[in-house]
């Protein structure tokens, strides 16, 4: 594998590479980040870093509620994301946090309504050279199935570049896009395709969509989950949800330029964890590295290491005070430490941002209260100087969530 540093520019969202009916990969999704975990007594604690969190926007259920993707920043450090919903009638926005005076000054880029343009559009964004942001319509598109949205600079409503049938061309679309340097984007659908198990598909910058790969449930896997990993080769690296072994944990897979797929590992539920969830990073070596939830009467949680080879080694399991249930992948800096989020766990039991070193080690940067958010689920990103920001989905000032900012 040769990756090319994907993961050395954090504002360059192009290249940098974050179902089944009963219930579908998109209602696995909200229903996820929506339901509250019980509260758990933590009895242990873990080492914090003096790390300072600023709250730099509170939403407030009118610009936006319950904000679950990862954020992405362009070459000035402005932030954009998306919401998964408001106070009605309006469903959700697409916002800009503009780095010039970030306190409170949120632009509402777009307020969606069910129209099927940009009806549940909850994933992350990707933003072009031109300022152009694309992304998932997970139930919109002519027929509900789905769609791909572009929005210009402009704020013009989105142009819906693709609208998914439900059948051979895959169903909803679930997680976020990339591109290559022709501008065809790259994407993967839970359910859909040949055998129903999601496909990964391409949409070229005229609207025209081919199915690179339809999985089967099977050994290969089925429901892929996370933004796809591209190499220099033309390969692309995922994961699926479910499917691989006999209890069905999920699968990393390798998808080779000619539409081959090498499997290269298969989860079992133990203590290599299962279902991962989150954006596969890469080293300069081609190890890859992800995230798995926690799993009932398993582990809390896993942060792995994925050779080129297929050998998994897990670099942390969570126990509580230090996380639990990492809902997105981690991003790692030039040392070779890594950083990320989990859904619940720390001192209040409302989600960490934690630290790994290179030997699996835990830091805990921060954990969330409430008033500074709760229950973060879409991941950190690093801008120019080292700051870290990220969302949690509720928590602030009115439990609609908080856009932050972390700085060493």
């Amino acid at each position: 594998m040769d990756f090319e540093n994907l993961n050395s520019d954090p504002t360059n969202s192009c290249t940098t590479i974050a179902v089944g009916d009963n219930p579908s990969g998109v209602l696995r999704t909200l229903l996820f980040a929506m339901v509250m975990l019980l509260a758990v007594s933590w009895a242990a604690s873990c080492p914090a870093a003096a790390q300072t969190l600023t709250v730099l926007h509170s939403f407030d259920g009118n610009d936006g509620a319950y904000p679950f993707s990862r954020l992405t920043l362009d070459s000035q450090g402005n932030l954009y994301g998306t919401t998964g919903g408001t106070v009605p009638p309006t469903y959700g926005t697409i916002f800009e946090l503009r780095q010039s005076n970030p306190l409170g000054n949120l632009l509402v880029l777009l307020r969606r309504t069910p129209t099927g343009i940009c009806d549940f559009c909850v994933d992350n964004l990707l933003r072009d050279s031109a300022g152009n942001l694309y992304v998932s319509d997970a139930i919109g598109g002519t027929s509900g199935n789905g769609a791909v949205d572009k929005l210009t600079p402009a704020g013009l409503l989105p142009i819906v570049l693709y609208s998914f049938t439900g059948g051979a061309d895959g169903k909803y679309p679930n997680d976020g896009l990339i591109s290559d340097a022709e501008g065809n984007l790259y994407g993967t659908t839970g359910m859909g395709g040949a055998f129903g198990e999601g496909v990964v598909f391409k949409i070229t910058p005229a609207g025209e969509e081919t199915v690179l790969y339809s999985f089967t449930g099977g050994s290969d896997g089925g429901e892929p989950w996370g933004r796809l990993l591209p190499d220099s080769q033309g390969n692309f690296y995922g994961a699926t949800y479910v499917g691989g072994g006999e209890l069905s944990f999920g699968t990393l897979f390798q998808l080779s330029a000619s539409g081959g797929l090498t499997v290269l590992h298969t989860f079992t539920g133990g203590s290599d964890g299962g279902h991962p969830n989150g954006d596969l990073i890469a080293d300069a070596e081609g190890n890859l590295y992800g995230t798995t939830p926690a799993i009932p009467h398993s582990v809390h949680g896993t942060v792995f290491k994925v050779t080129p080879q297929g050998v998994l080694t897990v670099l942390h399991s969570f126990l509580g005070p230090d996380g639990f249930a990492p809902r997105s992948g981690v991003i790692m800096d030039a040392s070779g430490n890594f950083y990320g989020t989990t859904f619940s766990g720390g001192a209040s039991n409302e989600g960490v941002a934690y630290q790994l070193n290179p030997s699996g080690s835990a830091i805990v940067l921060h954990s969330f209260s409430g008033s500074d958010g709760a229950y973060p689920v879409g991941g950190l990103v690093f801008d120019a100087s080292g700051n870290l920001y990220g969302t949690a989905a509720y928590g602030g000032t009115s439990d609609y969530g908080v856009i932050f900012k972390l700085t060493p």
